[in-house]
C-alpha cells in the first residue's frame, strides 16, 4: 500500500483508520502480525465507498468481526481489514402478526451473545445457543456458527449482503445454502445484517435453560486463556473432534506457548506469547496423529489469514 493510498484512507476515514496495526490486539487468540490498514466503517455508504475504491486499487479486503475463530499469521495481512460499527450494531424487534412468531433484525457487527441476550430478555426462543458463542452476527452467519445442537441456520429468515460490485441484495431463507459451519455466498460478498425468526416462550424457562448452558460452557471450556474457540470441525458421522484428539493422547501437547487445552482438546490456547506459526504447527501435528490413529482427516474450523514472516 503506497502513500497515495494511505492519504486517501486518511482523508475519508480520519481516526477510523489505523495503519500497520498489530492484529494480536484485535483477535481473541491474542496472536497476529500487522495489517496494512484497519478501517472502521460506520455506514453502508462508507462500506460501499471503500469496497469500490479497494477493488479499483486491487487491495484485498478482509472483514474483521470480534476476532474470534480467527488466526492471523505472523507476517500480517496485506490490504484492508474492515471492522463494522455504529449502523451495523443495531437490533430491532418486529412482532409477528399472529403472536406466534417474531422477527429480530440485527446488524452484522452485533455481538452474537448480545443478540442471544436480547432474544432472551424479550422472551423469544431460538437463540439461547448463541449466548456462549463469541463473535459477531456477520461472522456467525458466514460460518453457520452453532453450539449445544443449535446453529444460525435454524433461525435465520433472511440476510442483506453487499456484492463486490457495490449492489445490496436481500436473500431469503430459500436462497441461503447453509451447511455445517458454512454459508455459501458469492465471492467477496459482505454480510450487512440478518433477520431471525423466533417464537415467544416462557421467560423463566428460557433463563433456566440459558443458565444450564452457560454453566456447562464454563465447566467444559478453557475460558480463562486466549483461544479462537474450537479449532477443528466435528467430522460427520464420527466422534467429536475434541474426543478424537483426547483419545489420541494429545491433551497438553505444546509447540512454543501454544497448547492443546487440558480442559477441552479441541481448543488450542495461547499460554502467553504463542505465535501463529506455533499454532499452525500444532494443528498439523494434531491432524497427522488423528489420521494415523483413526484414519480421519480433521478439517480446520478456525479461519487462517495473512502471510508468513519473511525468512
Amino acid at each position: 500500500m503506497n502513500q497515495s493510498d494511505r492519504n486517501w484512507l486518511s482523508e475519508h476515514f480520519g481516526p477510523n483508520v489505523l495503519f500497520d496495526e498489530p492484529m494480536w490486539r484485535h483477535t481473541t487468540f491474542r496472536i497476529g502480525g500487522p495489517v496494512d490498514a484497519l478501517v472502521t466503517v460506520r455506514t453502508e455508504q462508507e462500506i460501499k465507498d471503500v469496497l469500490l475504491w479497494a477493488e479499483d486499487r486491487d487491495h484485498p479486503i478482509t472483514i474483521l468481526g470480534e476476532g474470534s475463530n480467527l488466526l492471523v499469521r505472523d507476517g500480517g495481512v496485506r490490504g484492508l481489514m474492515l471492522r463494522l460499527a455504529h449502523d451495523f450494531e443495531a437490533i430491532q424487534f418486529v412482532p409477528g402478526a399472529n403472536g406466534t412468531s417474531a422477527t429480530v433484525k440485527a446488524g452484522a457487527a452485533v455481538l452474537v451473545r448480545r443478540l442471544g441476550k436480547y432474544a432472551l430478555d424479550q422472551g423469544l426462543a431460538g437463540l439461547n445457543f448463541a449466548l456462549g458463542i463469541p463473535g459477531t452476527v456477520g461472522g456467525a452467519l458466514r460460518t453457520n456458527a452453532g453450539a449445544w445442537e443449535g446453529c444460525m441456520a435454524d433461525c435465520t429468515s433472511s440476510i442483506r449482503v453487499l456484492s463486490r460490485s457495490g449492489d445490496i441484495a436481500s436473500l431469503g431463507r430459500d436462497q441461503l445454502q447453509f451447511s455445517y459451519r458454512r454459508l455459501e455466498l458469492e465471492r467477496g460478498a459482505i454480510i450487512l445484517s440478518g433477520q431471525f425468526k423466533l417464537k415467544p416462550a416462557d421467560r423463566q424457562a428460557l433463563r433456566e435453560e440459558a443458565i444450564r448452558l452457560q454453566k456447562r460452557r464454563r465447566v467444559t471450556q478453557p475460558l480463562s486463556l486466549s483461544s479462537a474457540g474450537c479449532v477443528f470441525q466435528n467430522p460427520p458421522g464420527q466422534k467429536a473432534a475434541g474426543e478424537l484428539i483426547e483419545q489420541a493422547g494429545l491433551k497438553g501437547l505444546c509447540v512454543g506457548e501454544a497448547e492443546v487445552s487440558t480442559k477441552h482438546a479441541n481448543f488450542i490456547v495461547n499460554k502467553g506469547r504463542a505465535k501463529a506459526s506455533d499454532v499452525i504447527d500444532l494443528m498439523r501435528q494434531i491432524q497427522e496423529t488423528v489420521f494415523q490413529k483413526f484414519g480421519i482427516n480433521l478439517k480446520p474450523e478456525v479461519t487462517i489469514v495473512g502471510q508468513e514472516t519473511s525468512s
